[in-house]
This record gives structure tokens, C-alpha cells and sequence, in this order.
């Protein structure tokens, strides 16, 4: 058996990313991570006892993404695997949202990866990302002045409504990857876009990631993996601590949350932190746009602000400071 079929297998029953009798889906994108992606998955299904299904997201960024459809198309044919090819324009889906083409993209495209799983009546959606995806993310993250949750980086698996996310390649390197295509004479599609240095993922691959090798350490990929495990765990049972608090600190009304200050100021600052992202998240849905600075202007506002004070934050969310409590509603 090939060496990273093997690996996936491994991987898959390590961590339990695909059971018996699994409706999966596969997004597919053409390259050669999803391409090897599915060839290994679709070798893989009986052994594995699942069911496969390809989905395609056309963005219609570039002129030729057309194309890239038909290849998918083509190879879940051969491979004797249905596909969906859903097209999108982004462009014109998040115009006036004010998020970076990248972000905007990877909405998009999560929504409709949603959309093809309830087609299909998938359990599983299975990603493509490897160990280099991981280490360029916790790099561009350290970047950006992310905290614990940022360095966290990719999981190997997450709920995302009612489909699991799954990622069987992420301790796997593009190198293997490339070889498994040799090996087995596998043709993939070239995305221009991903050599494009406008965008800063592409400038950390290509620039920044050899320059730490080559002058720093020939280990910083493998070291900015361990630096997001680690954050990972750490993350994990911060969240475990802050769900056991929760109750007793947070009352939810009308919409609105609210945070009894006394009791909140007598947690470990770590949790403090983590207890605000879990009111964020829970109003809004994430914490895009949340930074460092916002969590200083948020201490102020539990600490030293007078009664009255209100807090915007990214989004939508304001905080407004009470006589015994803070709350959190949106806007």
C-alpha cells in the first residue's frame, strides 16, 4: 500500500475522522492537495466502509476558473465519485462587507459547502490542508498579533453546523503529497492566484517561510506545527474552564447577555479573556476584526469606566457598563 495512503489511514483512525457507513464529502478544488486528497479517499472507501462525494466551488475570480470545474468534474467521473459544482460570485456576494478578497472567498465558499453537504446528506466534509497550510497559518497569525485561539491555527476537525470538518492531510507535507502525484501519474490544476503576492499567505510561502529556513532554522515548519498543538490544548482547557463559569457569571435576556462583574473580575485574566470570546461568538458568530486593543478598552470598561459607558467593538457587538453587571448585545 502507497506510503501516504497509509498515513491517512493512520491518521483517520488515530483520530476518528471518518466512521463506518459516512456519507463524505470532498471539496475538491483541482489542486494538487485536493486531487491527492480524493484519489487517497476514494482507495480508501471500502476499506473504510463510507460513501464519497465530490464538491466544487467556482468563485469566478479568474477568467479560467471555469475550467478548473470541468477538471474536477472530469476526475470524479473517472474516479466513479458524484460531484457537485456549485458557482459563486463572490465579488458580487460580499460587495459593501468591507473583508479582504481572501476572507470573503473562504465564506463564500464554507456556505456552500454547507449547501452540498445537505445535498448530499453528508456527515463528514473532508479538507484538504496539510502540515505547510498549518505552519504558514501560524506564522501569518503571529503576524497579525493573534492570541491563544489564532495560534491554535487549523484543527484536524471541528463541527461546522451539522457536518464535521475533517482534515486527513494536516500532518502530512505538500512534498509527500507531490510525490504521491508522481507516483501515481496524477494531473492537478495550477491556481495563478496562489502566486500572487498580494496576498499575504502567498508572501509567507514563498518569501518569508524559506528565508526562517534557509537563515534561521530548517525546522521552523515542524516548529510552528508543535506551537499551534500546544496552543491547542492549552486553548482547550481554558474552554472547558470558562463553560464551567459560565452559568454562574453569564445570564442571557432578550437577546442580550449579562456578565456579573464582581464574579468576573475575580477569574484569572486568562479566563476573563475566554469568557468574553464565548459572549462574542455566542451573539455574532466569531471574532473577526477583534483585536489585543480591544481587550485593554474591555478591561477599562470592567474595572474603571463609570455606569453609562458604552463599547463598540468589530461588528456589530456593543458592551455597556452597568452598576453590577456588563452587558453584551448587538446592534
Amino acid at each position: 500500500m502507497d506510503p501516504l495512503l497509509l498515513k491517512v489511514r493512520d491518521a483517520v483512525a488515530a483520530h476518528r475522522l471518518i466512521r463506518p457507513r459516512d456519507r463524505v464529502l470532498v471539496g475538491v478544488s483541482g489542486g494538487p492537495d485536493s486531487v491527492a486528497l480524493l484519489h487517497v479517499l476514494a482507495g480508501l472507501r471500502a476499506t473504510l466502509g463510507m460513501a464519497l462525494a465530490v464538491v466544487h466551488v467556482d468563485h469566478q475570480l479568474r477568467p479560467d476558473s471555469a475550467d478548473d470545474a470541468a477538471f474536477v468534474e472530469a476526475l470524479a467521473r473517472r474516479w466513479q465519485v458524484p460531484a457537485t459544482i456549485l458557482r459563486r460570485d463572490v465579488r458580487a456576494e460580499t460587495s459593501g462587507q468591507g473583508r479582504s478578497l481572501e476572507d470573503a472567498a473562504r465564506r463564500v465558499r464554507y456556505d456552500a459547502f454547507l449547501d452540498a453537504a445537505r445535498l448530499h446528506s453528508a456527515t463528514r466534509l473532508t479538507l484538504a490542508h496539510t502540515a505547510d497550510d498549518q505552519a504558514e497559518t501560524v506564522l501569518m497569525r503571529l503576524l497579525r498579533g493573534s492570541g491563544l485561539t489564532g495560534l491554535s491555527a487549523i484543527p484536524i476537525t471541528r463541527s461546522l453546523e451539522d457536518v464535521t470538518v475533517v482534515r486527513p492531510l494536516l500532518g502530512i507535507w505538500r512534498t509527500e503529497v507531490l510525490a504521491y502525484l508522481a507516483r501515481h501519474r496524477l494531473a492537478f490544476r495550477e491556481d495563478a492566484t496562489n502566486r500572487d503576492p498580494r496576498f499575504l499567505r502567498n508572501r509567507i510561502r514563498r518569501e518569508l517561510l524559506p528565508l526562517l529556513e534557509q537563515a534561521y532554522n530548517p525546522q521552523i515548519k515542524l516548529l510552528l506545527g508543535q506551537l499551534a498543538e500546544q496552543c491547542r490544548t492549552d486553548m482547550g482547557f481554558l474552554q472547558t474552564a470558562a463553560q464551567r463559569h459560565w452559568k454562574r457569571l453569564v445570564k442571557a435576556s432578550n437577546g442580550s447577555l449579562a456578565i456579573r462583574i464582581e464574579a468576573f473580575l475575580q477569574q484569572p485574566s486568562a479566563l476573563q479573556r475566554q469568557l468574553i470570546r464565548m459572549a462574542l461568538e455566542r451573539l455574532q458568530g466569531d471574532l473577526a476584526g477583534f483585536e489585543f486593543r480591544h481587550w485593554r478598552e474591555i478591561e477599562r470598561l470592567f474595572t474603571t469606566r463609570p455606569v453609562g459607558t458604552l463599547l463598540d467593538l468589530p461588528g456589530r457587538a456593543q458592551l455597556e457598563r452597568g452598576r453590577e453587571r456588563v452587558i453584551v448585545r448587538l446592534v
